[in-house]
């Protein structure tokens, strides 16, 4: 409850000081806007050739890019900001204000900075996400529905655990760096799994789980809720979670902090 509010706390401060600056939501929604309209369009381009793709059609093909954009857009609104100078913060001693205040410091260090004006990307995503249903012609159930919320928001944890599970070897490499790494990883999940070779797929479901991210949610939301995914899922994240703060925890011992 008190990394809750503390998480609120946060949010709230980091949207006074957005709206601050209110000219910048509008070059915000318009960047979001031309990016999602060039995704759009690049499916368009790929189906007037094909009406398949991997087994995917061109409405579940809008829903996973739909969804794409709405976990990216939670994630550069509540990750992204407070990881980008990780190893910066480890750097210059930084880091030694979140380990003295009475709280979980890796909540502290990685989830209280925020930019809400990126939420304008996952309104517009769900935005794409009903365009993509509307294509397929279905209203999905509201089983589906609460199935995919629930897979965006377990993506976003395991999105939360990679991130923090590859800045936190900054401990042990202050000058390493693996945020570019990450982000290209998470650009592979623009496109369904299937498209990929055996050997990668498994990749991008067991060791980086972008599978997770958008192609299960978008499965779910297209072709109903199925146990086996809401199952792997969880494990998934359980497993990525824990072994997150267990990295951090051993490079919080090694910390020396910036008077030793």
């Amino acid at each position: 409850m008190r990394s809750a509010r503390l998480f609120g706390t946060a949010f709230s401060l980091s949207l006074r000081r957005a709206l601050a600056y209110r000219t910048n939501l509008f070059f915000d929604a318009l960047l979001a806007l031309l990016e999602l309209t060039a995704s759009v369009a690049a499916i368009g381009i790929v189906f007037s050739r094909t009406g398949l793709l991997a087994g995917w059609t061109v409405g579940q093909m809008l829903t996973l890019t739909g969804t794409y954009a709405f976990i990216t857009g939670l994630r550069a609104t509540f990750l992204d900001p407070s990881l980008s100078g990780f190893a910066d913060q480890l750097r210059d001693g930084r880091l030694d204000a979140y380990l003295l205040r009475p709280a979980s410091s890796v909540v502290l260090a990685t989830c209280t900075r925020h930019a809400p004006l990126a939420l304008v990307q996952s309104l517009l995503g769900v935005g794409v996400v009903a365009f993509g249903l509307h294509e397929l012609g279905t209203v999905p159930s509201p089983a589906a529905v609460v199935g995919w919320a629930f897979l965006t928001l377990v993506g976003l944890l395991i999105g939360w655990a990679t991130s923090v599970g590859l800045a936190a070897l900054a401990f042990w490499a202050p000058r390493l760096s693996l945020g570019v790494l990450h982000g290209a990883g998470w650009e592979a999940g623009r496109y369904p799994v299937d498209i990929y070779g055996p050997r990668l797929r498994r990749l991008l479901t067991f060791v980086f789980p972008v599978a997770a991210l958008t192609t299960w949610p978008a499965l779910t939301l297209t072709r109903g809720p199925d146990a086996g995914i809401l199952i792997a899922a969880v494990l998934l994240a359980a497993g990525f979670t824990t072994a997150t703060l267990l990295l951090w925890r051993l490079g919080v011992r090694r910390y020396t902090g910036a008077t030793s």
